[in-house]
């Protein structure tokens, strides 16, 4: 396996979630949505349908989540995280793509 490329997404354009679709397989991506970029986990978003279909990682917060009353309206294989593990999981990758 390759790198752990960790896409860091925070705002409302869907171009890192299509850039993270484009990544090798070789590596091991995960798309973390934080802010407003939590609505891209609704299961009207074909892209992040896309992405969970290709085995890419989908991780969003689960905080920006509850806020914004998502909470039944995400894919089911989208994982939540609290707030203080997104620093963990900056600190387990290799590369960080902000976005």
């Amino acid at each position: 396996m390759g790198k752990k490329v960790l896409y860091f997404i925070t705002s409302e354009d869907i171009t890192g979630v299509e850039l993270a679709i484009e990544h090798t397989n070789e590596d091991d991506v995960t798309i973390l949505l934080l802010q407003n970029a939590v609505y891209f986990t609704t299961k009207s978003n074909k892209t992040i349908l896309q992405a969970l279909n290709q085995d890419k990682s989908v991780t969003a917060c689960k905080e920006d989540i509850d806020i914004r009353g998502l909470t039944n309206l995400i894919f089911d294989k989208v994982k939540l995280v609290a707030s203080e593990d997104v620093i963990n999981m900056i600190f387990a990758s290799d590369t960080i793509i902000n976005m």
